[in-house]
């Protein structure tokens, strides 16, 4: 073998480790990756096949799908979202027919179950209820689920999950109807410093995805205001301990109290922060807040808890009202687009339709809602936990 042909195989065998980033002497060799988050999100679009009248979905009826807890903890809360969004498609189709005689309907499936459930009902929704959008929950790990499957099938997908993350990669299938972690995080953050900024805070936050992303973006948005590190107490969300949150509260003095957990959680705990001598301010995240958005109390002796929420002057609708805003606008965009799932995608992309209570919901290219989110206090009764203070769900 020639001297020039060894060198041409050494080149060779080290060409795939210089194009990992790295050259033969294990020095690191600087290749700029733009990050997604930092995609122009203006010019996020979808331009791929689909819009054709050969791609329309002729089934009997206009079919928005949506998945809900109808099982385990959450089932009443499930229960509660799917009358809302029944409520929604009865209002819509008060307004006569589609444009080919059609009428929207609802087919709904359980989220709850077993690993995978989430995955199978979704391919359901969208195969055999010919579904021309979907509708997801506030669980971040069945968001990233369904935009997988929206990008690779062809459907618009409109979540309630506050996790960025899901539209941070720009997939122009999904669209946020709520405010994000980070948005959430950004009004909580400095309604704390423009009080104290030095005040002791206990940050209470699950272990679960949702609670770990908001966790992260509440503590990063803390830190660039330069107010104090809040205290951090994890809670598992399958075994709520409430006598670790009172030690918590006991050993930090606590003034202010910030919940990022979901409704179930916040509902165990909130008793226990609104009897704490030192907490004068509680903050929750709008998942959090889900059943005080839904049930608010006006007795005023009660401790007030503040919540980021869109629209609502008085933090009086929650959940059921999202779904219920959610439906009317796929609804609106499909009276718009026709029965093809590429072209609701676009009159969602080019979305202004008026909410009840509220601003325009408009969106940028990656999905995320324009409006941006204002704290509300709600008041809250919190009902006396019985028995131990571990609560096992």
């Amino acid at each position: 073998m020639t001297r020039g042909k060894r060198v041409a195989i050494v080149c060779l065998a080290a060409l795939p480790v210089i194009l990992q980033g790295k050259c033969a002497f294990g020095q690191s060799v600087e290749i700029p990756q733009p990050a997604y988050a930092r995609m122009n999100r203006d010019v996020v679009d979808y331009h791929g096949p689909g819009r054709a009248t050969s791609s329309d979905i002729l089934s009997k009826s206009a079919t928005i799908g949506i998945l809900l807890p109808l099982q385990g903890a959450n089932v009443e809360q499930g229960h509660a979202l799917e009358k809302a969004a029944q409520r929604a498609i009865a209002d819509e189709n008060k307004n006569g027919a589609l444009p080919d005689g059609r009428q929207c309907s609802l087919a709904v499936k359980n989220e709850s179950g077993s690993w995978g459930q989430s995955s199978s009902e979704m391919m359901r929704l969208i195969t055999e209820d010919q579904s021309l959008a979907l509708i997801v929950g506030t669980d971040g790990n069945l968001a990233h689920q369904a935009e997988q499957i929206a990008n690779k099938l062809g459907i618009p997908i409109v979540t309630l999950a506050s996790d960025v993350t899901t539209t941070e990669i720009n997939i122009p299938w999904i669209f946020r109807v709520v405010p994000s972690d980070q948005q959430q995080a950004e009004v909580i953050s400095q309604a704390i410093y423009d009080r104290d900024k030095r005040a002791e805070v206990l940050l209470i936050a699950t272990t679960d995805h949702d609670g770990r992303v908001g966790k992260a973006a509440f503590l990063r948005t803390m830190q660039k205001l330069g107010a104090s590190a809040p205290v951090e107490l994890d809670i598992d969300p399958e075994l709520v301990d409430t006598g670790r949150v009172s030690d918590a509260l006991h050993s930090t003095s606590a003034a202010v109290v910030v919940l990022w957990t979901d409704s179930l959680v916040c509902e165990e705990v909130l008793e226990t922060v609104q009897g704490a001598r030192s907490v004068q301010a509680i903050y929750a995240s709008e998942k959090a807040a889900q059943t005080i958005l839904a049930n608010p109390e006006t007795d005023l002796a009660t401790t007030r808890v503040h919540v980021p929420v869109i629209g609502q002057s008085s933090g009086r609708s929650g959940m059921t009202e999202q779904v219920y805003n959610a439906v009317r606008l796929i609804a609106a965009a499909i009276r718009t687009a026709g029965p093809n799932r590429a072209r609701v995608r676009d009159a969602l992309a080019s979305s202004t339709e008026e909410s009840a209570d509220g601003p325009a919901l408009m969106f940028d290219g990656a999905g995320n809602l324009l409006a941006k989110p204002q704290l509300v206090p709600v008041h809250s009764t919190a009902q006396p936990q019985k028995g131990s203070s571990s609560v096992k769900r």
